[in-house]
């Protein structure tokens, strides 16, 4: 019997290959730790729009830590179990920064049933269109004084464009209460910048969810392979950091697995977790 009750699993990197597809040696992973009464949890960068339809793939039910940890919500209802957004005065901050340095901003809201891309008019030059072609259905286009003005808490703040555009806004960023990361290369075809809650993480989550669950930490398994899976991998029980992870990840894992092109992330939990080596 595996000493594992919760196994946490980032996505782009780790669970899916370099096409962002399922494998079936993955989905047999999966089926058999549902089998063994292990629940398996996605945490991901991913919003739920990005997580469902991998959720579905691996024919899961039950959470999901999105956003880098600034909500968990379950699948497949998308009833949201816990949410850290960044805060509204801040979130307005960030947004300057982001316009003054030629970079549009978009801030990600999330009700229960309804996901929003609140897109400031456009810039001079435009990086973000493979992103807003693949949710054009949840824009709304507001006037970039209205774009963190009232209603719902953006969970996050974030842009797309040159690198060292995004640098400069994210040294100007560094000053207020927040956390963010930069992307050199992310799955839109181009660096971008991601801001949140100062207390927003993947292992913060993880904690959280735990705790709801009522499964220690020294019972949970996590993988993964980006700079935002530090955290996830520090708080779980037991890490393994894919061999296409970055080093601060290397550093806190317990183990190395082969990289996401290899299968690494569903052989790992099968010899860690279903096997209990």
């Amino acid at each position: 019997m595996s000493r594992f009750r919760l196994v946490a699993a980032d996505l782009d990197g780790t669970l899916l290959d370099p096409g962002g597809q399922v494998t079936e040696k993955t989905r047999a992973v999966a089926r058999a730790l549902a089998t063994a009464g292990i629940t398996l949890v996605l945490a991901t960068s991913r919003r739920f729009t990005g997580a469902a339809p991998i959720a579905k793939a691996l024919d899961l039910s039950g959470p999901l830590i999105l956003c880098d940890g600034a909500q968990l919500r379950e699948y497949p209802g998308g009833t949201i179990l816990a949410s850290n957004a960044l805060d509204m005065l801040v979130a307005r901050s960030v947004v300057e920064i982001i316009y003054a340095h030629g970079l549009r901003p978009i801030a990600q809201t999330s009700e229960q049933h309804r996901e929003r891309l609140l897109v400031a008019p456009a810039p001079c030059v435009v990086w973000d269109a493979n992103y807003l072609t693949l949710f054009a259905d949840q824009i709304v286009e507001v006037p970039i004084e209205a774009l963190c003005d009232g209603g719902v808490n953006p969970l996050r703040v974030v842009a797309f464009g040159d690198p060292k555009r995004l640098r400069a806004a994210a040294d100007e960023i560094g000053t207020l209460q927040c956390g963010w990361q930069i992307l050199d290369m992310g799955n839109y075809g181009t660096a971008e910048l991601t801001v949140f809650s100062p207390t927003a993480s993947k292992g913060n989550t993880l904690e959280i969810l735990a705790k709801r669950m009522g499964i220690p930490l020294s019972e949970t398994f996590a993988i993964g392979d980006g700079i935002n899976d530090v955290s996830l991998l520090s708080t779980a029980g037991f890490s393994v950091a894919m061999g296409n992870a970055v080093e601060e990840v290397r550093a806190v894992a317990q183990a190395l697995a082969r990289p996401n092109w290899e299968g690494g992330a569903a052989d790992s939990i099968l010899r860690y977790v279903l096997e209990a080596e």
